[in-house]
C-alpha cells in the first residue's frame, strides 16, 4: 500500500514515509544500522545519534508530487554525510569548512535526547557562537552531495579554535558566493543560490550590502533555504518580506522569525508599522510554539523514563480568528503542582482547593524568580516552581474575568 501510494501521489503516513526514508539512506550506501522510533518519528544510528523526521516529513508532502523525491534527497544527504568521519589534518579541510546558522532549539533536541541516553553525568557541551538570540552559528564540512555539522567544532588534531575555524569558514562561504538576489515581491529580494547555506549568508554584511536595495538592508531568515532583503525605509517592502517569511515557515527547516539588520553590529529591526509589527509578533510565537512543545515532549519522555512527578507546562497560544487581532501566549501555574513553566505572556495562576483562578502578565510575575520560580540551563527557558504565590500575594493580582 505505501508504494501504492507513492505511485499515486498521495501522501504517505509517517510511518509508510520512515519507510521510504530509510530506503532512500540504504541506497546512498550509508551502512550504519538505523532503527525507527516511531513514538518519536526520528532515526537512530552509530553513537547516540538522532535524525528527526518531521521537517522531512512536512517538506515532503508539502511538495507537488513531480518534486517530492527532490524536497526527500536533502535531507536524505544530510544523514549520509552526518555518518562522515572529518578530515584528520587541517590542510585536508580548510577549503571545506563553512558556517550554518540554525535556530537554538537544534541544540536542545540534541542535549535532551543525550540526557535520556546517557544520563545527567554525560557532558555536553556543543561549540557555537550566539547569532541574536535564539540561533546558534556551528561549524561544517561542505561536501559536493551534503553538509555535515561539527557539533563539538574543529577537530583537535587541527590544533585551531573555534572562532579561528569560524572565520576561516566564513571567508570560504564568501569566496563561494555570488551577488545573487532575485526580486519576490516588490523591494523584496530572495538569495537565490540554493547550496543549503542562504540563511547562512546573513553572517555576511558586506554581502547584505550589495543587495539592490536602497538605504540600510533589513533581512529575515525564516527557514534554512530563505534569505530575505529589503531596505529600512521601504515599509511596503518590510510588511511583504514578513508574509512572505510567514509562508516559508509552513514548509521549511525553521531558523529564525526575527528582523535584523547591521548598525554596529548584528541588531533586531522593529517596523513602523503597527499591523505589521502585530503579524511579526504572531510568526514569532508560533516558533517559540515549535521550540517549547518539541522541548515539552523530550522532556515527558525524560521524566517519565527518570520517574520523576514534574508537570511540563503546555505554551499555549489564544488570539482571534482575524489576524488583526492580538495573539498571545499563556501558561498555567497551579497551586500544590511542581511545574516547569515556559516563559509566557501571561500565565494563569489555579488554586484547585478553592477554584479562584488569576491571569498575570509574565512582567508581574518576573519578581518571583528567585523565590517561588527557579530559572532552569535550557532553551526556550522553563522556570521550576518552588511553591506558589501565598494568599496575600494571590489576591494582589487582579481578578479574572473569566
Amino acid at each position: 500500500m505505501g508504494f501504492l501510494n507513492a505511485l499515486l501521489g498521495r501522501k504517505p503516513s509517517p510511518d509508510a514515509f520512515a519507510a521510504l526514508f530509510i530506503e532512500a539512506v540504504q541506497h546512498r550506501g550509508f551502512d550504519a544500522s538505523l532503527n525507527y522510533n516511531a513514538d518519536e518519528f526520528r532515526l537512530e544510528y552509530g553513537d547516540n545519534a538522532v535524525f528527526n523526521l518531521h521537517h522531512a516529513y512536512r517538506a515532503y508532502c508539502g511538495s507537488d508530487r513531480a518534486f517530492r523525491e527532490a524536497a526527500m534527497e536533502g535531507f536524505v544527504a544530510t544523514l549520509c554525510a552526518s555518518h562522515r568521519a572529518a578530515p584528520e589534518r587541517l590542510s585536508e579541510a580548510r577549503a571545506m569548512l563553512r558556517p550554518l546558522i540554525r535556530g537554538r532549539g537544534v541544540l536542545e533536541d540534541v542535549r535532551l535526547h543525550q540526557l535520556r541516553t546517557s544520563g545527567r553525568e554525560a557532558s555536553f557541551a556543543p561549540a557555537w557562537r550566539p547569532f541574536g538570540d535564539d540561533c546558534a552559528v556551528l561549524l561544517a564540512l561542505d561536501y559536493p552531495e551534503s553538509t555535515s555539522t561539527l557539533m563539538s567544532g574543529p577537530v583537535e588534531s587541527w590544533g585551531i579554535s573555534l572562532d579561528d575555524a569560524l572565520a576561516i569558514a566564513r571567508d570560504n562561504l564568501r569566496d563561494i558566493t555570488t551577488d545573487s538576489f532575485v526580486e519576490v515581491a516588490r523591494g523584496v529580494y530572495r538569495g537565490n543560490w540554493r547550496d543549503g547555506y542562504d540563511a547562512s549568508r546573513a553572517l555576511l554584511p558586506d554581502l547584505l550590502h550589495r543587495a539592490p536595495v536602497h538605504g540600510v538592508p533589513v533581512f529575515m531568515i525564516p527557514t534554512r533555504d530563505v534569505l530575505l532583503v529589503t531596505s529600512d525605509k521601504d515599509d511596503g517592502g518590510i510588511a511583504r518580506m514578513v508574509e512572505l517569511s510567514r509562508e516559508a515557515a509552513h514548509s521549511g527547516r525553521p531558523v529564525s522569525p526575527f528582523m535584523y539588520c547591521y548598525h554596529e553590529g548584528l541588531r533586531r529591526f522593529t517596523p513602523r508599522q503597527g499591523h505589521v509589527v502585530r503579524r511579526l509578533a504572531q510568526l514569532v510565537l508560533r516558533y517559540h510554539k515549535e521550540d517549547y512543545d518539541s522541548q515539552k515532549a523530550a522532556l515527558d519522555r525524560l521524566h517519565k523514563q527518570e520517574g520523576s512527578d514534574v508537570f511540563v507546562a503546555n505554551y499555549l497560544l489564544y488570539g482571534t480568528k482575524d489576524d488583526a487581532g492580538e495573539t498571545f501566549s499563556a501558561a498555567t501555574w497551579t497551586a500544590g503542582v511542581e511545574s516547569l513553566l515556559p516563559q509566557a505572556d501571561r500565565v494563569v495562576l489555579v488554586r484547585p482547593e478553592t477554584g479562584e483562578t488569576r491571569i498575570v502578565p509574565w512582567q508581574q510575575i518576573t519578581p518571583l524568580v528567585g523565590s517561588l520560580l527557579e530559572e532552569e540551563p535550557m532553551y526556550p527557558a522553563r522556570y521550576r516552581t518552588r511553591g506558589f504565590p501565598d494568599p496575600g500575594q494571590f489576591s494582589s493580582f487582579a481578578r479574572s474575568e473569566s
